[in-house]
């Protein structure tokens, strides 16, 4: 996805980053403090060549920097018809919740992983895990993939601006000059409401289902019902 990213949005993977000038090989920030508007960087953790391998495949590549392509982008496609709020002008997206947004994406993604071979683990060989913190690890599972799609595509959003369609329209141009300010907060309030019975209702049913607990578990060959065509199946999709 990286490199896919880097060939068809080339700014997006340098927002990510905050990368402001091409690098060959390029690392990649774990996390950083810079200067109030972004441009310079003041202390940084990095994984040197990671960021190159992110967006080429390989150790060494050659990562495009923010500075560079605006100067390419002006080049090619006249200038930036304006800033808004999301971008600094000149095609760049805003960098501060560019770079924060994949950060939390991948950092929550990765934590799940560690989180689900933490259960793994604590489960192999029959054992169960006992303790108030697997009861953290238990609640955290579920949420940490839901904030990590949440910040994902807050980061996918945010990055591709000013662009609807990437050297085609911006999000200037894509604006509807037929839709009034009522439509779109009657839309939003409509939507917003939408998803907030449907989050209720999921919520009532996790609820419920954790309280029931799971079924007794049965040893597969002490079943008599194996030859039973209507018997609830182990796994289905």
């Amino acid at each position: 996805q990286g490199k896919v990213m880097t060939e068809v949005q080339p700014m997006k993977m340098a927002a990510a980053e905050a990368l402001y000038e091409t690098e060959e090989p390029a690392a990649f920030s774990i996390f950083t403090i810079g200067t109030p508007d972004g441009t310079s960087e003041k202390f940084s953790v990095t994984i040197p060549n990671l960021l190159s391998f992110l967006a080429t495949g390989e150790l060494d590549g050659r990562v495009e920097g923010i500075n560079p392509l605006r100067e390419q982008y002006i080049e090619t496609y006249g200038q930036d018809p304006g800033a808004t709020y999301y971008t600094a002008g000149d095609y760049t997206p805003y960098i501060p919740l560019t770079y924060w947004s994949f950060r939390f994406m991948m950092g929550l993604g990765f934590a799940g992983m560690a989180g689900g071979l933490a259960v793994l683990w604590a489960t192999r060989r029959g054992r169960a895990p006992t303790g108030g913190r697997w009861t953290w690890v238990a609640v955290g599972l579920p949420l940490m993939p839901l904030f990590a799609n949440s910040f994902g595509w807050i980061f996918t959003e945010i990055g591709r601006q000013p662009w609807v369609v990437f050297g085609l329209m911006t999000t200037e141009q894509g604006v509807s000059p037929g839709t009034t300010t009522g439509e779109v907060l009657t839309s939003l309030v409509v939507l917003t409401a939408l998803y907030g019975v449907l989050a209720a209702v999921e919520l009532k049913l996790m609820l419920t289902y954790i309280a029931k607990g799971a079924d007794p578990y049965v040893e597969p060959q002490l079943r008599d019902d194996d030859n039973d065509p209507d018997r609830p199946l182990a796994f289905a999709y």
